[in-house]
């Protein structure tokens, strides 16, 4: 999936974007399938003077590591500048994180790298500014939206990383998921839709209407509340001695789908159609 809408996305959350040449095409090689926002810090020290010191690495890559590196980076002014619209290499292979699944986390997450210095490794110690928090909230919060996912699937650097990163530095994620679920407008009062009962233990919910395609959570012993936003035709799904072709996309546990046969009431849910 090529994300060109990126731009558009941010501009209308009223983020200040700065498109580097060459972003809608550049790529690593691999293929972009996103469920979620990663926050990274580059490691680098920035300042009013120089605002994006780690731009030109995160567009060329390293000596180690191809080009690019993140999909936008946030400068000392809170300025997204978008690096690639594809597959970049920032996140490497991903441990399991709230609603993420363990996986590549280059293919299922969307990355910004904040430029600032965090714990410094001995050097320049700094936190990101404001301007970059408050930015990287609006940017992750309509990007969440675009991907029709919630808050949770907001995450950091070292809660997906195997190989032990610190980043992003200096800041709550859980306080900045509930930032973020402020500003998609639940003000973090709980999920959005009508709560039902799945009575099926191990049920998994789906990204899409279908029981193909990686699992994005699975709601474990039953019986367990979902929050069902509205309800689709899919596949097909018997089980239980039930037979149905609705499914419901629910907001929690997990932002996906779910086939009706596993949640208890009528064939056809009380709710909207998708």
């Amino acid at each position: 999936m090529r994300i060109s809408w990126l731009g558009d996305v941010l501009r209308a959350a009223g983020v200040q974007v700065v498109e580097e040449p060459g972003w809608l095409t550049r790529t690593a090689n691999g293929t972009l399938d996103p469920i979620g926002v990663l926050w990274h810090h580059t490691a680098a020290p920035s300042s009013a003077s120089n605002p994006s010191p780690a731009l030109g690495v995160c567009i060329n890559g390293r000596a180690d590591l191809p080009g690019p590196l993140c999909h936008a980076l946030v400068d000392y002014f809170g300025v997204f500048h978008l690096v690639s619209a594809n597959y970049a290499n920032h996140a490497g292979t991903a441990r399991a994180s709230g609603p993420v699944p363990a996986g590549s986390g280059n293919v299922m997450l969307i990355g910004w790298e904040i430029d600032y210095a965090g714990d410094g490794g001995g050097g320049v110690v700094q936190q990101m500014t404001s301007a970059q928090y408050d930015a990287s909230l609006k940017a992750t919060a309509a990007v969440l939206r675009q991907l029709g996912r919630d808050a949770s699937y907001a995450r950091g650097h070292r809660e997906t990383s195997t190989t032990g990163k610190i980043d992003p530095s200096f800041i709550d994620l859980d306080t900045m998921r509930a930032d973020v679920a402020r500003l998609m407008g639940s003000s973090g009062g709980g999920p959005s839709g009508t709560p039902f009962t799945v009575y099926s233990s191990n049920v998994n919910v789906r990204p899409t209407p279908s029981t193909s395609g990686t699992p994005v959570g699975n709601l474990g012993t039953a019986p367990r509340t979902v929050y069902v936003e509205c309800q689709v035709a899919g596949q097909t799904v018997t089980a239980n001695g039930y037979t149905n072709d609705l499914w419901s996309r629910i907001s929690s546990p997990y932002a996906g789908y779910v086939s009706n046969v596993f949640i208890q009431g009528p064939a056809s849910l009380p709710v909207p159609s998708c």
